[in-house]
């Protein structure tokens, strides 16, 4: 007889833990499985964006992996031994997480694990998926050692070689960077500093610094396409002799490797009740430390979904949105760490070209005002369909902003549910001409009318109703004299707050 679960998570990595912890959250059935037998002792990533600790403090993990950071306070370019910039790391506005923090991803995944297990779940270490099938109700996976498991849902968090991905029949293309690259961790006698990163162009490559919690370094290099590299030490040791600028003598190695980078995209992320989401779907250079963050993203970004689905009937094509969204997402991200690897390694006139660019860019503050946010990702604007009200648009996200004087943010009202805001008074006048059940459950809807000049922060009109996902994204916006929007905005409601039939929910 098959074991039972909602969701099986395949995959015990920074993006199938947040998913668990956030479907937990929410009250749904979760196995966590990894073939690994146990959890992983390499760094790995260690950048971190301010939206990957929003979605970490929902569940309540934010803070903590904040606070153990090292926060970056300004990127450094060189070009051999020249100094061609300085990107100040100024806080940013809109968020309580306002710069990026550099955390080993064996630090991120360690929180994680205890949040998993705090919400009720644990990580099956040790446990293989050897096969699955699905039909219109579920999923019936097979493990090598014999067990079955019947699930609802299948998410595959599996990683660059993922077997869900393989196993659903999911194309991953893309290609190979020429370079290896190397990396080590450790102690260094250096004058880089601690809490600041530096891309240097160097004569024979690149070489990347950033600070660790705890005094260490990371140093990562790449090596010329040919070279054989058999000792990552040596290989780091070298390429810092021949490119670097500063005086970096290796006192003490943590760790260190040697690896490929590819660019790959899946062309699906939904096949039925399969899922795959983080690098089993997408994968590309390190720059930018986007690759993480992007996986974290999708997990976020799927438990309030998948968790309204499984528990309360929510209509299945949130899921298509979730994929469209996602996808839309990944592609954006490949792309732009496709055109900052590839200038890592320019030469000739386009590499002085390049230098032009980053000191006309930061000499007029222009990469100042657009590179941090951008690649924090606090102004993108995901394909949501809907009409606009006022600036306000759909699949934009809202700041998070002291709503009230008792230290209370936007994001704090959300409560993993949806919030539909009303501005001011005229805008709570509007809220009884959408027929709303008077019961809406708490954890899926709550309704807060915000002063004026709050509102006024957060760009939502005079009079307006704005509907928040959970995820902080703008679902549906509306003035009451725009009888369309509003239309759209009641029958989003509806969707969210009016149960499934039971029958459907048991399937």
């Amino acid at each position: 007889m098959s074991e039972k679960t909602d969701v099986l998570i395949v995959g015990a990595g920074p993006t199938g833990l947040t998913l668990a912890a956030g479907l937990l959250s929410r009250g749904v059935r979760v196995r966590v499985i990894d073939r690994a037998e146990r959890a992983s002792p390499h760094s790995k990533a260690i950048t971190l964006w301010p939206r990957s600790f929003e979605v970490f403090d929902t569940l309540g993990a934010g803070r903590e992996l904040y606070d153990r950071g090292v926060k970056l306070a300004a990127t450094n370019y060189y070009t051999g031994d020249r100094h061609i910039g300085r990107l100040r790391m100024r806080p940013l506005t809109g968020t309580r997480f306002p710069v990026p923090v550099s955390l080993p991803q064996v630090t991120t995944e360690e929180v994680l694990r205890e949040t998993v297990g705090r919400h009720g779940g644990r990580i099956e270490f040790g446990s293989r998926l050897e096969s699955f099938v699905q039909d219109d109700d579920g999923v019936t996976a097979r493990l090598a050692d014999g067990t079955e498991i019947r699930a609802g849902w299948l998410v595959g968090c599996d990683g660059a070689h993922s077997t869900v991905r393989e196993g659903a029949g999911v194309s991953f293309e893309g290609a190979t960077y020429p370079q290896s690259f190397v990396l080590v961790d450790g102690e260094y006698d250096t004058e880089y500093v601690h809490d600041e990163s530096y891309y240097v162009m160097g004569r024979t490559g690149v070489i990347v610094v950033a600070g660790l919690p705890g005094g260490l370094y990371r140093f990562f290099a790449s090596v010329p396409p040919g070279v054989e590299v058999e000792d990552a030490e040596a290989a780091v040791a070298r390429a810092v002799a021949e490119n670097s600028p500063l005086r970096a003598d290796s006192v003490k190695v943590a760790g260190s490797g040697v690896f490929r980078i590819h660019r790959k995209l899946a062309d699906r992320m939904r096949v039925g009740r399969v899922l795959l989401a983080g690098d089993a779907a997408h994968i590309h250079s390190p720059a930018g430390g986007l690759g993480l963050n992007t996986g974290v993203q999708d997990a976020g970004s799927l438990a309030w979904r998948l968790a309204a689905v499984v528990r309360r009937g929510l209509d299945e094509a949130e899921l298509d949105a979730w994929q469209e969204e996602r996808l839309f997402v990944a592609h954006g991200v490949v792309a732009e760490a496709d055109q900052q690897t590839r200038m890592w390694l320019l030469k000739g006139w386009r590499r002085w070209l390049r230098d032009v660019g980053i000191t006309v860019g930061l000499r007029t503050g222009v990469i100042e005002r657009v590179l941090p946010r951008r690649m924090a990702q606090l102004d993108l604007v995901l394909p949501v369909q809907g009409p606009a009200a006022g600036r306000l648009r759909p699949g934009s996200r809202l700041p998070d902003v002291p709503v009230t004087g008792r230290g209370q943010y936007l994001y704090d009202l959300l409560g993993g549910g949806h919030l539909l805001l009303a501005a001011g008074d005229e805008g709570a006048g509007a809220l009884p001409g959408l027929g709303l059940p008077v019961d809406a459950d708490p954890e899926v809807l709550r309704i807060v009318t915000v002063p004026l000049h709050v509102a006024q922060s957060l760009g939502v009109p005079r009079r307006a109703l704005c509907l928040v996902r959970p995820d902080g994204v703008v679902a549906a916006a509306a003035a009451p004299s725009d009888r369309a929007a509003a239309e759209a905005l009641r029958a989003r409601l509806l969707a969210l707050v009016t149960p499934a039939p039971a029958e459907s929910r048991a399937r």
